[in-house]
Formats: C-alpha cells, sequence, structure tokens
C-alpha cells in the first residue's frame, strides 16, 4: 500500500503531501481542481510516460516521490530488488522517486537507487492496480478480451504460453527454410548455376591459407632485390675483402688475436679473452660465407614478379566477391556447398522439414487444447462470479459470458479468440459490449472484472479514477457499497463525484484551486467530520449549501459508517 505521497512542481501543484490510509480514500473537488493531477502523479511513479510540459511553470524540474508498504506480492518484490542489487528495508518500506527535467530527462530511484523507467514499470504491476475512464474503452476492444480473461490464470498457465511461443519460433523458422525450396524452377535452377559459379571459382583459384602473406612478402624482395644486393655486398666487403685499401675486419681480427696469442704466452689470465675473439673470429667467418651465397643468389626475375602480381589480383578479387581473408573465402565456399548439396537433395530435405513441422504442430495443438481448457474453467468462473458482482451492483438480470472461438491456426496464444457477451435484460439474446453496454454497465463490468482480479494479483492498492461515469441512483449506491467492501481487503484510492461513494470514505482529500497574486496552487487537506459533511454538501448541491442538504450529507455520512461497521 503507498503511505505518502509527495508531489513537486507538477502542473499547478507547488508542494503538495498527502498521507493515505488503509481502507478508502476518497479524492474530491470541482471539475478542474486537480484531481487528476494526483492520480498522474502516482502512475508517474509506476513508470507512466511523462514529458517537461508537465513541470510547473518558472520550476525547473519536478519530482513525485512515494513511500510504499510492500504488504503483498512480498516475494515477487524483492525478487525483483535482489535483481537489481537494491537493498529493501527490514520494515519493508520502499521509496521510489522520479524527477523530470527541462531538457526531458527521467532520473528513476529506487530506495536511493538510480534505475531505468522500465523498472518503475515492473515494479509498479506488482504494487498499484489503477482502473480509470479510459479502460471503458479497453473493455470495448474485443481484441483485448483474452488478455484480460488470462489475467485470471496461474504460473503455471503462462509457462505453457511460454513452451508454446518457444515452439511457435522453432515453426516459424522451419517454415523459412522451407521456402527457399518452394520457389519455381527458373529461379531454383539459376540460384544452383550461381551456387556452381562461386565454388568453382573459388576452388579453381586453389587458395591456400597464409598464401597471400608469403605473396607480398616474396614480392617485397623482388621489388628491392637491388637494394638488397648493394647492402648485403658492402656487409660481405666490409666482414672479408675491407673497402678502399681499408684492412676488413676478419683480418683486423686475426691480427688482434695473433697479438692476444702472444701476450697470453706472457700472461695466462688473458686464456679467456683470446677464446672469446677467437670464437668471435670463427662466428665472423662463418657469416661472410652465409652472407656471400646470400649475394650470389640474389636474382630480380621480372617473369616471377609478374606471376606474383598475377596470383595478388585473382586473391584480391575473390576477397571483394567473397570475404575480407583468405580464411573467410574458405568459409565462404563450405557454406555454399553445403547450400548447395541442399539445393540438389531438396526431395529429401523437405520431407526432413516437413516431418520436422509435423512433430512441432503436434505439440503446438496438444499443449494449445490444454490451454484451451484451462482458459474454459477460468471463463466459467468468471461467467458466474461478474454475474454475481453485477448483480450486487443493481444489474440483477445480467448473463455474463466468455465467448471462446477456435482459430484455425494457432498462435503465441495458442488457438482461441476470445469475446465478452452480455444480455442486460431478461429475454435479450447475448451480444458483444460495444452494442449494448452503456456507460454505467460498462463501468460496473470493469470494476466486477476489478474486485475480482484484486482477489487473484495480490496487489494491496486499487486506484479508482472516476469509473462513476454514467451511473446514478440505485446503481451509485450499490458501486458506492462495493468499494466499500473492496477497502476492508486493501488499501482503495477513489477520485469521484458522487455523494453515494463519497459518503463512504475512510480518509477524505479535499482537492481545490488557491490564487496568489499572479499564481495558481492547488491546495489539498484532509478532512475532519465536519469538513466531510460540508464537502458532500458542495457535491450534493453545488455551492448555495442549505440546512436541509447539510443534515441530509449528515445522514449519508452516518449511515455509511453504519454500513462499514458491519462489514468488519
Amino acid at each position: 500500500m503507498i503511505l505518502t505521497l509527495n508531489i513537486k512542481n507538477i502542473a499547478l501543484i507547488d508542494e503538495a503531501e498527502i498521507d493515505f490510509d488503509d481502507g478508502l480514500n476518497i479524492l474530491t473537488g470541482e471539475t478542474g481542481a486537480g484531481k487528476s493531477i494526483v492520480i498522474d502523479s502516482m502512475m508517474l511513479l509506476l513508470g507512466g510516460r511523462a514529458n517537461k510540459d508537465i513541470i510547473r511553470n518558472g520550476a525547473q524540474k519536478a519530482t513525485v516521490e512515494g513511500v510504499f508498504l510492500v504488504d503483498s506480492n512480498t516475494d515477487v518484490i524483492h525478487k525483483i530488488l535482489d535483481e537489481a542489487g537494491i537493498e529493501y528495508e527490514d520494515d519493508d518500506t520502499l521509496v521510489i522517486s522520479r524527477d523530470i527535467t527541462e531538457n526531458g530527462r527521467n532520473y528513476c530511484r529506487v530506495n536511493g537507487r538510480i534505475v531505468p523507467l522500465s523498472f518503475l514499470s515492473k515494479l509498479g504491476t506488482y504494487l498499484v492496480d489503477i482502473l480509470g475512464q479510459h479502460e471503458h474503452q479497453f473493455l470495448l476492444d474485443s481484441s483485448k478480451h483474452l488478455s484480460i480473461l488470462d489475467n485470471f490464470q496461474d504460473k503455471n498457465f503462462f509457462d505453457l504460453k511460454g513452451t508454446l511461443r518457444d515452439l511457435l519460433s522453432e515453426y516459424n523458422i522451419l517454415n523459412k527454410r522451407l521456402k527457399e525450396f518452394y520457389s519455381d524452377d527458373k529461379e531454383k535452377m539459376s540460384k544452383i548455376d550461381l551456387l556452381k559459379y562461386q565454388i568453382n571459382e573459388i576452388e579453381s583459384a586453389k587458395i591456400k591459407k597464409g598464401e597471400e602473406e608469403n605473396l607480398l612478402e616474396r614480392r617485397n624482395i623482388l621489388i628491392n632485390s637491388e637494394k638488397l644486393f648493394n647492402s648485403m655486398n658492402e656487409c660481405y666487403n666490409l666482414l672479408y675483402k675491407g673497402i678502399n685499401d681499408n684492412t676488413s675486419i676478419l683480418d683486423n681480427l686475426s691480427t688482434v688475436l695473433k697479438n692476444l696469442d702472444a701476450s697470453y704466452k706472457i700472461d695466462k689470465r688473458l686464456e679467456k679473452l683470446k677464446e672469446m675473439i677467437q670464437s668471435a673470429l670463427y662466428t665472423l667467418d662463418d657469416c661472410s660465407i652465409q652472407i656471400r651465397d646470400y649475394v650470389e643468389n640474389i636474382n630480380f626475375d621480372a617473369n616471377e614478379l609478374n606471376e606474383i602480381e598475377k596470383r595478388l589480383d585473382i586473391l584480391g578479387n575473390l576477397k571483394r566477391k567473397y570475404g575480407r581473408t583468405i580464411e573467410e573465402i574458405i568459409r565462404y565456399k563450405e557454406e555454399k556447398n553445403s547450400e548447395l548439396t541442399k539445393l540438389l537433395n531438396a526431395e529429401e530435405e523437405i520431407y526432413k522439414i516437413n516431418k520436422e513441422k509435423e512433430e512441432i504442430m503436434q505439440k503446438i495443438k496438444a499443449i494449445s487444447d490444454e490451454i484451451h481448457k484451462r482458459r474454459k474453467n477460468v471463463a466459467d468462473f468468471l461467467e458466474k462470479k461478474i454475474s454475481d458482482v453485477l448483480s450486487e451492483l443493481n444489474m440483477p438480470n445480467t448473463i455474463f459470458k466468455v465467448d471462446i472461438r477456435k482459430r484455425d491456426m494457432p498462435n503465441e496464444n495458442g488457438m482461441d479468440e476470445v469475446e465478452f457477451l452480455i444480455s442486460t435484460n431478461i429475454g435479450e439474446p447475448l451480444k458483444p459490449l460495444d452494442k449494448i453496454a452503456s456507460g454505467g454497465e460498462l463501468s460496473r463490468i470493469m470494476l466486477a472484472l476489478k474486485t475480482i482480479l484484486a482477489d487473484f494479483d495480490g496487489i494491496s492498492t486499487l486506484i479508482f479514477d472516476e469509473v462513476d461515469t454514467g451511473i446514478s441512483g440505485k446503481a451509485a449506491q450499490a458501486v458506492a457499497q462495493k468499494i466499500a467492501l473492496i477497502s476492508r481487503n486493501r488499501q482503495v484510492i477513489c477520485v469521484t463525484h458522487l455523494p453515494q461513494i463519497t459518503s463512504m470514505a475512510d480518509s477524505h482529500f479535499k482537492i481545490s484551486k488557491e490564487f496568489d497574486k499572479d499564481k495558481t496552487y492547488i491546495k489539498i487537506e484532509k478532512l475532519d467530520y465536519e469538513g466531510k459533511i460540508k464537502e458532500l454538501s458542495r457535491i450534493i448541491s453545488g455551492s448555495v449549501v442549505t440546512n436541509t442538504t447539510y443534515n441530509h450529507s449528515k445522514e449519508l455520512i452516518d449511515l455509511a459508517e453504519n454500513y462499514k461497521k458491519k462489514l468488519i
């Protein structure tokens, strides 16, 4: 349930705080006083849409904050918080806030932790259920009736629907594969020819992994053969022959070795150094031989370079068509080989796919039949319950029917089409809601659905936003008593213009406009017993309140209090 709602800089509200109570919380006020702003603010906390236009003129941001007591759906809500890494309080209070800024950005927080807007929607589903005037239109749309019916199902039912969706996905994938085989013969042969051409082009090239790198390396050597010859020949001359009448490195090193050998005979400590120079001499001598052989084998071959360029052109052409690397081209060829094999063996492949489709369809139909049975059971229950509730809401002769028809082909909801039918008078045939239901009747049907659904979804707070459209007289009294009954087991917040509903308030909040110089403000005040009588008198008679109206209002409130005591 919601304990406190704090609103700041939203529309005409400068700053307001409402402390809601258990039972029935009534919001009343003149038309245009701002009751809808309170409900809209609540919807913002539950993930509703918002834009910067709701920010009060002159303010930089709008803020709404709510303190909730998690007294139902506790395990589910705790799991959602755990998955998001949000800690919950020991007293099971939950603080949700949302800021809307001038640049249109939203900042949402749960227990001080920033969360995405979608998280508020997910969490709000288990905290509050809102029934507003727009839901009457929702009820008139027969395409929505199936989802309404499914709201009364348990977790196992939705697990079945999940399995059904997975099977349908597999079935659709097989259908796509099958379509590839059912193109006309001309298109099929063209595809086979194209595949053969592509495979042949790649295979004819006889490409190998690492080939391109080797070719590029060899081309670089051939292009730079003259440079290689000059630099390596100079290396050889420096080591072995000498340059410009200078003694070669090897000759100089031989002289060093001779001197070390003579000195060693005098000082034996030079033995290690002599061995090192001798080793270096042998190594350099071997290097000079290798350099000589390398230089003698340097040969610029124009024909070889030309062949390499041709080969690189072939590889480049293949890369432009089939992949960025040799490895990708090889993978492409393998994929096309597999595709060609399937096309050439189409009949066998079509048989295998059709057999697999048939097996999956049998599973789909079996699950759809189970879903249908469960819907039928819930429909039978719902028909009786709604008829009973509507009878309590002054529609005693109403017959409510859930018409479930089978589709030719299944979809993610199974093979059912659902439509609500109704007969409101004795002797009238059952017809769709949009054919015969009035605004007042739709209000009561929606109220009946919400009343029953509340026992299934476990949501502890219900908001009724002017659901009394088209209701008056005896029907209004029946609706008031039903709302009062609902509020005995859960928190109800109700925006209303009806005196019958208003009189049932456990907590009554009056919303009014006030003017201060050139600004308009919205004032929200919790009424005491005397205030309730005066506000109810205003609702009954308008601006002029007489003694008769006052006494009538007092009587209505006292009668309502006596009625509620009997419900406890």
